[in-house]
Parts: C-alpha cells; structure tokens; sequence
C-alpha cells in the first residue's frame, strides 16, 4: 500500500528494492551501538526514547542520506517520493527487527521443550510487534526530509531534517512507551492517528506535486510554472502514469513483490550471519 500511496506514478522497482534493503542493514550498527554503550535494559522513558528512539532513527537517518538523499531525478521528484522512500526502508528495518525479536523471544522457551510457555510468549511478542510502526514513523519524518531534499537554501535544509528526526524520535519513543504500558486499545488509537496523519500529508502532498501540475499545465489549467524541471521532465518521467498507461509502473509491482518473496529468506539470513560476525568481531 505505501508502495501504491502515489496514484500519479509508480517509483522505480530499483530504488525501492534498495531502500528495502538498507531498512534490513540498518540493524547490524544499532545493535554495535546498543553492544558498545552502557545503555539500561528494561521498559522506561530513557529506553524507549534513547536506546530505541533516538539510536535506531540516527542510524536510518544517516543511511538514508547515503542512499535515498542521493537518488538523481527523476528517481526522486516531489517530497512524497521521498515519505515513501524512507518509509519502504522502514519496512526493511521493522521486518528484520520483528524476526530477531520473534527468534530471540521464543527459542529459549521452544529448546526447553515448555510448549504452553512457547506459545504464551510467542502471543506476547506478536502483540507487541503487529503493528507497522517503523513504516508510519520514517514515512510520516519522510515528508518533513522531502521538504529539505527540494529547499535550496542549506539553513532551511537543516530546519527540516531536524525537524524530521525530532519528530521521528518522538514517535518511535511513544509508541514504544504506549505498547509497554499503554495495552492494546492506546496502542490500536495511536496507530490509527499516525495513518490519519500520513493520509493528511499525501493528500496535501498530492495537491501540490509536479505531476498533477504538470497535467493541469497540459490541459492548460495552469499557466505559471514553479518547479524545479520543466514539465516534459516530469511527463515523460518513469512511472508518471498519465497520458496512457503506466511507463515502468504497475507492472513493476508484480517481479518487485515476486523477488523480495524469494529473496527475503536469504537477505534474512545473509543479515543474521552478518549481524553474529559483527558481534563476534566486537569480542576480539
């Protein structure tokens, strides 16, 4: 669904296979730093807002801005491109950190052979865990990093991402303060605001974009033009889905879905041997 939140165009298959990627990678220098640093264990203000909000969003900001801050337009067009983006490497992340917290959460109990005391945990942790909260926290700061991208002054630029990782950092922090204290109604209320908040900024986001100026400069509905490309740039972008069909779009959806299906099990495992090789390097 975020994939297909841009009714306009379709990002390249490329680039989000990339993004998703990252998202996976980002666990192996936040689990170095929490390794590294005397950071307290156990629920509290300080763990949900340092050793998980600010670390983890720190990590995914600054490897964002290696990869998804560099993608060249047309790649990168509009700020939704970029909500969408570093949304997609929040998948990458909250899938990986889920599979580590589901394995390292039950294998104990499963080894030991208590089969009530496996299930009792496994339902806690999928509780705790059913929720895409990386996905609305580096969506919704996306946008605030997608004003930045398009803003050519650098103190504006700097505002933003600020912004953006402030903002990050303090959603991650409360819903993991929610999830641990809250129970499951806060929990599904604070979600649901976090979605309506994301649909608020796409549509905003939408009604400003190149692309549906770019129509409406064709139709002749709109005469100034204040973007960065001239509008054949934008028309004859890949993705743009009008006039015609989709050139590079929906029908990337199908091989993209395909692929990370086949190759989700390895990327899994090639992290996890990654991740152990880290810490073992760390024991030296």
């Amino acid at each position: 669904l975020l994939y297909r939140s841009n009714p306009l165009r379709r990002l390249p298959a490329s680039r989000v296979t990339i993004s998703f990627v990252v998202g996976m990678l980002a666990v192996i220098p936040v689990l170095l730093i929490k390794r590294a640093l005397p950071l307290p264990e156990g629920p509290s203000l300080f763990t949900s807002f340092v050793s998980a909000g600010m670390i983890e969003e720190g990590v995914k900001f600054a490897l964002m801005a290696v990869t998804i801050w560099r993608f060249p337009f047309p790649d990168l067009a509009e700020p939704l491109d970029v909500a969408i983006y570093f949304g997609i490497l929040g998948v990458g992340f909250g899938i990986y950190e889920d599979f580590s917290y589901l394995f390292s959460g039950t294998y104990s109990v499963w080894k030991a052979g208590d089969i009530g005391q496996f299930h009792r945990a496994l339902q806690v942790l999928v509780m705790a865990r059913a929720f895409p909260g990386h996905i609305l926290f580096d969506s919704l700061a996306g946008f605030l990093v997608g004003h930045a991208r398009f803003r050519a002054d650098n103190g504006a630029r700097v505002w933003w991402i600020t912004c953006a990782f402030l903002l990050a950092v303090a959603l991650h922090g409360s819903f993991n303060l929610i999830a641990v204290h809250g129970g499951s109604i806060p929990l599904l209320t604070y979600v649901a605001v976090l979605v309506g908040a994301f649909l608020h900024l796409r549509r905003r986001a939408l009604e400003s974009s190149p692309f549906a100026a770019t129509i409406a400069y064709i139709k002749g509905e709109k005469h100034d033009w204040r973007y960065q490309h001239a509008p054949a740039e934008y028309l004859f972008a890949d993705g743009f889905s009008w006039p015609g069909s989709p050139k590079g779009g929906m029908y990337e959806l199908f091989p993209l879905t395909l692929s990370l299906v086949i190759l989700y099990p390895l990327l899994v495992a090639t992290v996890y041997m990654l991740e152990r090789a880290a810490l073992w390097l760390t024991r030296l």
